[in-house]
């Protein structure tokens, strides 16, 4: 496995390498591309099989991406991951990863494909503070919350990177619908993060910022992808123009 840095020119330009707009690479090279090698908090590492580039593994504190073919050594990387003492893990399911997990989360992902839309409600850029207790107001098992210092470093840093973009609606002067892009690359982007207020719900305003922000990064040449895993965000993205194009498994707790 070859630890990928921006200070290494020939590992650059490996991870550049892969040349696709995968959903799970998307989610690799935007962290690389927002925070390089120069943290100790993330990592970037490729895994070169029979002299062809096989994989690619990013690494955010103890939450790491994998990008898989199915060239990819998985008993290595397997390893590799039980090593570096992984707490979360994901990557396209169907993979046989040699990983015991406390908690395995499974679902899909999906693409844009809907039609230019522009929203008649009036959107803007909030503040981080505001989206994240909208985002708290709308926590539960499947939609985590990290802690707001770590969510409002991430995401102040990306933001003033071009590498994040969130966009909401209000109500009275109260932010009640919110959209955050959580991965963003030249060719693709990842939605995330979507959420109303409970008090606000069945008014379609999720529905409008989702087909809005989609229908503008399909008109700007990238492909929107975003991860679902629950049925019915899968139902609610496929009724604003998704459709299922991957499937994904989260594994998470002490990874062994």
């Amino acid at each position: 496995m070859h630890n990928c840095s921006r200070q290494r020119r020939e590992t650059e330009s490996e991870l550049y390498s892969f040349h696709t707009n995968d959903p799970f690479y998307t989610r690799i090279l935007s962290l690389y591309e927002s925070y390089g090698g120069g943290y100790d908090f993330v990592g970037f590492w490729v895994q070169e099989t029979e002299n062809k580039l096989t994989s690619a593994i990013s690494r955010f504190e103890d939450k790491f991406s994998l990008y898989l073919t199915d060239e990819s050594d998985l008993e290595e990387i397997s390893s590799f991951l039980r090593f570096q003492g992984a707490g979360a893990v994901i990557c396209a399911r169907g993979f046989a990863l040699d990983i015991k997990a406390d908690r395995v989360i499974e679902g899909q992902v999906l693409r844009y494909i809907g039609e230019c839309y522009n929203s008649e409600i009036e959107l803007y850029s909030p503040e981080i503070k505001p989206f994240y207790e909208l985002l708290q107001s709308c926590a539960s098992d499947i939609f985590i919350v990290p802690e707001y210092m770590t969510f409002l470093s991430d995401v102040t840093h990306r933001r003033n990177l071009g590498k994040c973009t969130i966009i909401g609606t209000d109500i009275d002067g109260t932010l009640v619908s919110g959209l955050m892009t959580v991965s963003e690359t030249s060719s693709a982007v990842i939605l995330g993060a979507v959420a109303t207020h409970p008090d606000f719900r069945r008014r379609g305003l999720s529905r409008e910022l989702v087909r809005t922000l989609a229908s503008q990064i399909n008109a700007r040449g990238r492909e929107a992808y975003v991860f679902s895993a629950s049925e019915a965000n899968t139902r609610f993205y496929q009724n604003s123009g998704f459709a299922i194009c991957a499937e994904f498994a989260e594994l998470l707790g002490s990874l062994s």
